[in-house]
């Protein structure tokens, strides 16, 4: 959807034809989602800030605890951070605040930072309502070890559209060692409902399996690909690992550090999906190009013709792990732009979400995303030619440069924009996640250590 839209939004007379088009769709609710679409055609082509439409893909994380602990996860940071973490399970009743937005999506996926959204009980109404009453695709990004019983029965009875499931091993010992839980209990889920869709004889949901490659896993695709299937799974999403604050961050398991190794592994795997008649994506292969010698970080090195669509497409209710009830909130995976508070926040209706999709701070985001000569920081660094390779071979210096950008979009941003006072909307000031504050929390939490320490060593004396 998202290259569907850059594409078209720049067609000749886009602007006119496609605000005309929005217009002639009848005012029906599973077909506002498609008018919506036209009226982003019709923004992006006239370059709108102040827009018309709202959000075709979004994203809401239904919680914001998970009951796995993957050592590649930035779960183990986020605990550092905030060890008393909000839950915030959503249900029925927030997702209806939200209806101003959801109504709209063409998509919506149930996912976000560290979290496994089926622990969210309330996931079965929400997917039930959101399919009658909008005709919403769905996906979820989960571990599946929760999808089971009632839960799976709705997934398959209102033809829930797409679940990856996280697979990053597919032995006992390689699950149980990266991902901490049990691979079995998994699979009979997943063979539960191979067997709910036959039953039904439906094709929905489909189900992919998520292999991030890395050197501790590299040997584990022969049995990703066998269970896949054995599970009657459609598809193998084969991801290069890249990096972060997690279990692994000093192992170098990236083949970032051994290019040769890994994409030869990545033609291992093409083949022998090719051999079990197993669909691997991406269709095409994604090698590793650049080695970690080659990384130099310049601010002013990116590419000035990347389009990004993100600030009239997408918008991501992401979890917000130190304030109950809220949610962080931004349109990609760069910055969290706000604090939505939803018990204090109306978003129920086309009208009052547009309070918060054409708040100032997104217009400016806009009228800056595309630019050559004006481009914001946060832009100008997610368009660098090295961000992602330095996030795989230097965490450090990849979280400090991620955090400046983000102050010096949010300084910007107050430079040249008048904030709005909106109750239950905060905007923010810097990354809830950066480096500096874990480097504090470590710092603290070393002192106490060493206190504890000496404590003891009194007492021993």
């Amino acid at each position: 959807m998202h290259n569907f839209i850059l594409k078209y939004s720049q067609l000749p007379f886009a602007y006119l034809v496609f605000l005309i088009a929005a217009y002639l769709v009848p005012p029906v609710k599973k077909l506002k989602r498609y008018r919506n679409i036209l009226l982003i055609l019709s923004d992006m082509a006239g370059k709108r800030a102040n827009v018309r439409s709202l959000p075709a893909m979004q994203r809401i994380a239904p919680t914001a605890i998970c009951n796995y602990r993957c050592s590649f996860c930035e779960i183990h940071k986020d605990n550092i951070l905030y060890p008393n973490r909000a839950k915030n399970n959503i249900g029925l009743p927030q997702v209806q605040n939200y209806e101003g937005f959801v109504s709209n999506a063409y998509s919506l996926s149930f996912f976000g930072g560290s979290e496994e959204p089926f622990l969210s009980r309330g996931m079965g109404d929400v997917v039930a309502y959101l399919k009658t009453n909008f005709g919403t695709k769905l996906m979820v990004n989960t571990n599946a070890s929760m999808m089971k019983g009632k839960l799976l029965e709705t997934l398959v009875e209102h033809k829930f559209d797409y679940i990856l499931v996280s697979y990053h091993a597919g032995t006992d010992e390689g699950y149980r060692a990266l991902m901490t839980g049990k691979v079995d209990k998994v699979d009979n889920n997943l063979q539960a409902l191979a067997d709910a869709k036959k039953r039904r004889n439906q094709s929905l949901p489909k189900v992919a399996f998520n292999f991030a490659l890395q050197r501790l896993n590299a040997d584990e695709y022969v049995p990703i690909i066998d269970k896949a299937k054995k599970l009657n799974v459609d598809e193998v999403l084969v991801n290069r690992y890249y990096g972060g604050r997690n279990k692994l961050q000093d192992s170098k398991v990236s083949f970032e550090f051994d290019i040769e190794t890994g994409n030869k592994t990545l033609d291992q795997i093409y083949a022998y999906g090719q051999e079990q008649n197993m669909r691997i994506l991406p269709e095409k292969t994604e090698y590793w190009e650049q080695s970690n010698e080659d990384i130099h970080w310049n601010q002013e090195d990116f590419d000035a013709d990347i389009r990004c669509a993100q600030p009239w497409t997408g918008l991501h209710f992401n979890p917000d792990l130190k304030n109950a009830n809220s949610h962080l909130v931004g349109v990609c995976n760069r910055a969290e732009l706000f604090r939505v508070r939803y018990n204090e926040l109306d978003l129920s209706t086309d009208e009052k979400a547009k309070i918060l999709w054409n708040h100032s701070l997104l217009q400016f985001l806009r009228q800056t995303v595309n630019s050559k000569d004006n481009i914001n920081p946060l832009c100008k660094y997610c368009k660098n030619r090295n961000m992602k390779s330095l996030r795989n071979v230097d965490t450090k210096q990849y979280s400090e440069v991620r955090d400046q950008a983000v102050v010096e979009f949010f300084e910007e941003y107050r430079k040249f924009c008048v904030q709005e006072d909106v109750k239950g909307l905060e905007v923010m000031t810097n990354n809830p996640y950066s480096e500096r504050q874990l480097q504090d929390k470590l710092a603290i939490l070393a002192a106490q250590e060493t206190d504890k320490k000496q404590q003891l060593d009194e007492a021993i004396l």
